[in-house]
């Protein structure tokens, strides 16, 4: 037990280094291009934040173990949305950009709310995974519509020089191929663990590897908070959720069609759009997170942490149903 404990954190940390050097490299490469700093972030750096979670995911769903890959899922966006956005807006309240307000989050909305309305049968079928990856498409192309808008031409020829596309470039693959490793490993090594300590799937999913694949996220959101880039720190959080609902969840169901617990679709899928309701509610009256808000924000992940130990009624039973 304590070997897999061992190989479970190292090969978590060793998944956040590795996002990190795609993340430092990324943006670079990306500037050599001339596309403006939001849009990096939406379009590549949350894409690339998000190997963690596709990777664990596939790997587990490749092994039958739906649980995980969809607990994963959930359980990242749920950390990224709350915790991740709560722990930013205590260090500083985070002023909100009009065009992440009105665009990601209503995107993040939408993507949460047809996840939820396509698990309600019990499964996630592969023409359920295309509808899912199809649907990312529009949002792409509403982000590059404005990708170009505040672009310094001069500036993006003084960064494109061929030494540094090569570097940058390099070291994002090996980025790439440590967040695969990692992945392996702690993917492993946790189901070890998890079955030794008597966690259930789906607790080990959306606790375990929610909170360390979503470290990227954190370290990103921590690092642009601290830099006074607002728009980076929340539009990080939507995008990266938006992408894994979509996109990683799409690609799981075409490995494999995933059974969903009815953990999942009773409770775990309806707190999260509430969350996130309430989250476009914050930050719709005066486009800001305050620390008070931040403090609610924590509250709602506390909850849900709690309700994978403690049997808690499903939003169903609540309403009536």
């Amino acid at each position: 037990m304590a070997g897999s404990l061992a190989l479970f954190v190292s090969g978590l940390l060793v998944l956040w280094a590795s996002s990190e050097l795609i993340i430092h490299n990324i943006g670079p490469l990306a500037r050599m291009f001339g596309v403006k700093e939001l849009v990096i972030t939406i379009l590549g750096v949350s894409v690339l934040s998000s190997l963690p979670e596709l990777t664990v995911s596939a790997l587990a769903i490749a092994r039958g173990a739906s649980d995980i890959s969809v607990g994963n899922v959930i359980g990242s966006n749920f950390v990224t949305l709350t915790f991740v956005t709560a722990v930013c807006a205590f260090l500083r309240p985070i002023d909100i950009h009009r065009e992440v307000q009105e665009r990601e989050s209503s995107w993040m909305i939408l993507s949460s709310s047809l996840v939820l309305l396509m698990s309600l049968d019990g499964l996630l079928s592969r023409s359920d995974g295309l509808v899912l990856m199809l649907v990312y498409v529009p949002y792409v192309f509403s982000v590059l519509k404005k990708a170009r808008e505040g672009v310094d031409d001069s500036d993006r020829a003084s960064h494109r020089t061929p030494r540094k596309i090569v570097v940058a470039t390099l070291l994002t693959l090996v980025g790439i191929a440590g967040v695969i490793g990692s992945s392996k490993v702690a993917l492993d090594s946790g189901m070890t663990l998890g079955t030794a300590m008597g966690i259930s799937a789906v607790a080990l999913g959306v606790i375990f590897f929610a909170f360390g694949t979503s470290l990227p996220e954190l370290a990103i959101s921590v690092s642009a908070t601290v830099r006074r880039k607002n728009d980076v720190t929340i539009g990080e959080v939507y995008a990266s959720n938006i992408f894994t609902q979509l996109v990683v969840l799409g690609i799981c169901c075409l490995i494999r069609p995933i059974p969903v617990p009815a953990a999942m679709t009773g409770f775990a899928m309806p707190l999260l759009i509430l969350a996130a309701v309430v989250i476009q509610i914050f930050v719709t009256t005066d486009l800001k997170v305050n620390r008070l808000e931040a403090l609610a924000m924590l509250a709602f992940y506390a909850f849900f942490a709690a309700s994978q130990f403690v049997q808690l009624p499903s939003f169903e039973s609540l309403l009536g149903f």
